[in-house]
């Protein structure tokens, strides 16, 4: 995962609508990959926070991917790289969750729903593996990032089983698959803070 690759994401979430009266939301521009098909428009409400997300997420990944590779000299700097990974593998996490809840009420679903467990478990995954090719510094470093590990891998594999759940359209079993979100989620706040 390079720089140039977290500039593309803030840009597209950058470009996304916050008008109330756009007609493009961010499930039709980012989601869909067949115009041509008729495809489910969220509600305002909906859309506003899949936008706000988004955005987050897509400036987290920027700060996250910049540089986070190869050898770090200080235990300082690495804690530091530990805590923005935590933060952008959270958004990865609330995303999922939001996706989950609003498709249990009926506002999320088919493809749309689909996409955007996709996307979070890919950026989650992708976010793990740029993390995990930093050289920690010295053991204490290896320590640290085994804790994240322990947050981070169990994080991925629940979004992954998001991703096939809602590919195969199994929807009815997605809350009990994110049952364990919520709590990883402030795992990984903590982890975030106590680093900060």
């Amino acid at each position: 995962m390079t720089v140039e690759w977290g500039v593309i994401a803030v840009d597209q979430a950058l470009q996304l609508p916050f008008s109330p009266s756009s007609h493009h939301s961010w499930d039709e521009r980012h989601m869909t990959r067949h115009p041509r098909q008729r495809s489910w428009t969220p509600a305002e409400p909906t859309r506003r926070r899949f936008d706000l997300a988004a955005v987050g997420l897509g400036l987290l990944l920027l700060v996250a991917t910049a540089g986070c590779t190869g050898l770090v000299r200080s235990d300082p700097v690495y804690a530091s790289k530990a805590a923005t990974t935590a933060a952008a593998a959270a958004s990865a996490v609330e995303t999922a969750q939001l996706a989950v809840q609003e498709a249990a009420a009926g506002k999320l679903f088919g493809r749309s729903l689909a996409q955007t467990l996709a996307e979070a478990a890919s950026d989650a995954g992708d976010v793990q593996a740029t993390f995990d090719a930093i050289q920690p510094p010295d053991g204490r470093a290896d320590a640290l990032r085994d804790q994240l590990d322990g947050l981070l891998t169990p994080a991925v594999s629940t979004l992954d089983d998001l991703r096939t759940a809602a590919r195969r359209g199994h929807v009815d079993q997605l809350p009990s698959l994110a049952a364990s979100l919520p709590r990883l989620d402030d795992r990984l706040a903590q982890f975030q803070k106590a680093r900060q």
